[in-house]
């Protein structure tokens, strides 16, 4: 029951009268009667504490569903939260959860797919669980705000004091492990060894694999290849044209496509009304974004994440090429800046990737003697151009 929130000036008078009303309140608590009941036995409502956990979720996830760059973002945190969440603190109030109840969630026994046995969710599935915490940091705080400015006193008491118990600062940091989703999970292949996981899954003819052949083959992010459509693909030009709303910077992209690219593509079955290249299970979808990290446990790559092949294409480009650091940036769909990033998205510079793309493709499919042989050849033709 609230007298009066702290955080509202109040005059002696009225201070007064709170002290007398506590009195009240301790001597009928000593006398054996809850006031709260009583209050309702006198005909008195109770105060108003507000939504749950999943009707606030719910209601933060409509109302940022338009800003998110695609329907599946928002199909994401309502799947994870139904999953893992909502069993848990889905029927609480925001204001009820404490940190011992996003503990619950987070260290709930999970078995990953293949698995014998369970872990918990935070060790079995680190970045899954690390997008559940913030996830039910920013519903709280979103329900806090709402708390914090509503006219009811009442509300606006509960929030007194309150500290999201699903902070990692100063917070579940001292309960959990460190977040693994902070910078580790992006761990990069060392570039040497790629070209043999390329050349085992060009051998594949499931989706899975042949997804993961073309986000390794072209340098796009998971997201950019799992929802690539028919529609985005010229294999006459060999260009991959990605709209500026399936990219992370917000501008289209022309990603050139290798030689062992447009391969594939033009091996890849159709399926009629169907718009993905990589269709899912489900009529309408494309694979999950899971996909492709399955096929890779599955090839003994654990710690392994496709996020990371980004990363060894960039080493392979600084190691053992004269490609400029210009157009590695551009080919990554990077933020290069200014005057240069408007340079090097013009004509010649897609040209320029082309060349890139080509050559991490050699270097990915051709035998070493061979593919020395024809970029040797090639940089001395071009008196290495290609660096300029």
């Amino acid at each position: 029951m609230t007298l009066q929130p702290h955080s509202d000036p109040i005059s002696d008078a009225d201070y007064k009268k709170l002290e007398l009303r506590v009195l009240e309140l301790r001597d009928l608590v000593k006398g054996g009667v809850d006031p709260l009941a009583q209050r309702k036995a006198n005909g008195a409502a109770p105060a108003n504490t507000g939504e749950t956990f999943r009707e606030v979720a719910e209601g933060y996830i409509a109302s940022q569903r338009g800003g998110w760059k695609n329907e599946k973002h928002a199909d994401q945190w309502e799947s994870t939260l139904t999953q893992f969440v909502y069993p848990h603190i889905g029927n609480m109030r925001p204001h009820e959860i404490g940190i011992e109840d996003v503990l619950r969630v987070l260290q709930q026994p999970h078995r990953k797919r293949n698995s014998k046995r369970a872990a918990p969710l935070w060790d079995s599935v680190p970045e899954t669980a690390s997008r559940v915490r913030m996830r039910i940091e920013k519903i709280i705080s979103a329900a806090k705000s709402k708390g914090v400015g509503s006219g009811d006193r009442d509300i606006r008491a509960l929030w007194t004091g309150h500290v999201n118990p699903a902070i990692w600062k100063d917070g579940l940091e001292h309960w959990l492990a460190k977040d693994k989703s902070a910078g580790d999970h992006f761990a990069a292949l060392p570039y040497r060894d790629v070209p043999a996981i390329v050349q085992a899954l060009l051998g594949k003819r499931d989706f899975s694999s042949r997804a993961l052949a073309l986000t390794i083959l072209t340098a796009v992010r998971t997201n950019e290849c799992l929802q690539a459509e028919w529609s985005e693909i010229d294999l006459d030009a060999a260009v991959w044209i990605i709209p500026a709303e399936r990219m992370k910077a917000g501008r289209q992209h022309r990603v050139p496509l290798s030689s062992a690219a447009v391969e594939l593509l033009r091996t890849q079955p159709r399926f009629q009304g169907d718009k993905y290249v990589f269709p899912g299970a489900k009529r309408g979808r494309p694979l999950s974004n899971m996909a492709m990290l399955e096929v890779l446990r599955g090839m003994k790559g654990h710690g392994w994440t496709v996020h990371g092949f980004r990363s060894s294409f960039r080493d392979w480009i600084t190691d053992v090429t004269l490609h400029s650091s210009e157009i590695a940036e551009a080919s990554l769909a990077h933020t290069i800046g200014n005057k240069t990033e408007a340079a090097y998205r013009r004509g010649e510079a897609f040209e320029r990737r082309a060349i890139l793309m080509q050559h991490w493709c050699d270097y990915l499919t051709m035998k070493g003697t061979e593919y020395e042989i024809k970029w040797k050849r090639y940089i001395a033709v071009n008196e290495i151009d290609i660096a300029a």
